[in-house]
C-alpha cells in the first residue's frame, strides 16, 4: 500500500512540474487554446479566468479569439472556445464566443463542399481543424454544420490503409502533406470523441464511436515495441514521437470512461503512461514531442505538455471507479 501511496505522490508531484513548465512556454492562439482547455479539468478557476480574459481581449475584428499577430490561420481559434464559453456568465465572453462562431459560419474561407480551410490565402484542409472546429460547432447548437466539418475533413484526408494525410489542398486535388503524421491522427481520434459526446442523436453517436475505434485500432496497430509511435505513424525511420502517444492514451482513457472501451484498452493505455513518464525531464518538459515552431524535429511543444495533463485526468477517473 505505502509504495502505491509513493506512485501517486510521485505522479501528482511530475504533473505539477509539467503546468508549470507548460506556463513558461511560449504559446500561439491553439496553444493557449489546449492549455485552457487541459486546464479546465484541473479546475484552476483562477488561471482559466486569466487565460480566457487574454484570449478574449486579443479577438480580432473578424471574430477570432487570441488572435496574436494577425495569424493567417482560420480554424485554430475553435481551441479557445471552451474555456471562454465556460466563463459565458460574463456577457462580453458570451458575445465573444458567439462572434467566432459567426466567424466560421458565416466569413472563414471555405471549399466548394463547405469545408473550412486551415490557412488564409490557401485551400487547405488540415487534420489539426478537425480537433475543436466540429465539436464547438455542435456545442453551439450547429450540430449539423459540425459533422458536416468533421465528416468533410475525415473524407479530404482519409487514407486508403486507414490513417489519414495531414493536408490535403482542395484547390488542386493533391496533397501537400500526404504523410500519416501521429499528431495530425491523433487530431482527428479527439475530436471523433469530443463531437460523439455532444451529438444529439444516438445514431449519430455510435456512429462516431465506431469511427473513433476504427481508427484507434488502425493507430495501435504502428505502437513501437517501446509503447510508443513514430513521427510518421507508419514511417519507422521517423523518430518515436511523443504528443501522439499521450492523445492516444488519454483518448483510450477518455473512451474507457464513456464506456466504450473494456481493460485491454487501459492495459494498452497504461502501457504508453509508462513509457511516457519516462520522457519528462527534471524541468517539467516532456522531451521527443514534434517540436515547435516548425513540428518537423523532436522536441517541446505546448499541446504535447497539455496533453500529458488531460492524459492524467482521465487516468484518475478510472482510478475512481
Amino acid at each position: 500500500m505505502w509504495d502505491e501511496e509513493k506512485k501517486d505522490l510521485n505522479m501528482d508531484n511530475l504533473r505539477k512540474k509539467v503546468i508549470c513548465a507548460t506556463f513558461a512556454m511560449a504559446r500561439q492562439c491553439w496553444e493557449q487554446g489546449i492549455l485552457s482547455y487541459a486546464m479546465m479539468g484541473e479546475d484552476e478557476q483562477s488561471v482559466i479566468r486569466v487565460m480566457v480574459h487574454d484570449m478574449v481581449i486579443r479577438q480580432s475584428a473578424d471574430g477570432r479569439l487570441c488572435n496574436l499577430e494577425d495569424t493567417p490561420a482560420v480554424t485554430d481559434s475553435a481551441f479557445c472556445i471552451p474555456a471562454v464559453w465556460a466563463g459565458r456568465d460574463n456577457p462580453d465572453y458570451e458575445k465573444a464566443v458567439k462572434k467566432n462562431i459567426s466567424f466560421f459560419l458565416k466569413d472563414a474561407e471555405r471549399s466548394k463542399e463547405g469545408i473550412l480551410f486551415h490557412m488564409r490565402g490557401t485551400k487547405e484542409i488540415w487534420a489539426d481543424s478537425a480537433a475543436f472546429l466540429p465539436w464547438v460547432l455542435i456545442l453551439a447548437g450547429h450540430e449539423k454544420e459540425g459533422l458536416h466539418q468533421l465528416y468533410g475533413i475525415m473524407k479530404c484526408l482519409k487514407r486508403a490503409d486507414g490513417l489519414y494525410a495531414h493536408i490535403y489542398d482542395a484547390g488542386s486535388g493533391r496533397y501537400p502533406d500526404p504523410n500519416a503524421w501521429g499528431v495530425g491522427n491523433g487530431w482527428i481520434l479527439t475530436g471523433i470523441l469530443r463531437c460523439a459526446t455532444a451529438v444529439s442523436g444516438e445514431k449519430e453517436r455510435m456512429q462516431l464511436e465506431a469511427e473513433f475505434i476504427s481508427l484507434l485500432d488502425c493507430i495501435l496497430s504502428f505502437e513501437t515495441k517501446d509503447h510508443l509511435f513514430h513521427d510518421v505513424l507508419n514511417d519507422k525511420g521517423t523518430f518515436e514521437e511523443s504528443e501522439v502517444s499521450l492523445m492516444v492514451a488519454y483518448a483510450i482513457y477518455a473512451a474507457a470512461n464513456l464506456g466504450w472501451l473494456n481493460d485491454v484498452y487501459v492495459k494498452l493505455a497504461d502501457d504508453i503512461r509508462s513509457a511516457m513518464v519516462t520522457r519528462v525531464d527534471e524541468d517539467g518538459l516532456i522531451r521527443g514531442a514534434s517540436g515547435s515552431p516548425s513540428f518537423s524535429t523532436p522536441g517541446t511543444s505546448t499541446e504535447c505538455q497539455a496533453h500529458f495533463l488531460l492524459m492524467e485526468q482521465e487516468r484518475v477517473k478510472i482510478e475512481h471507479f
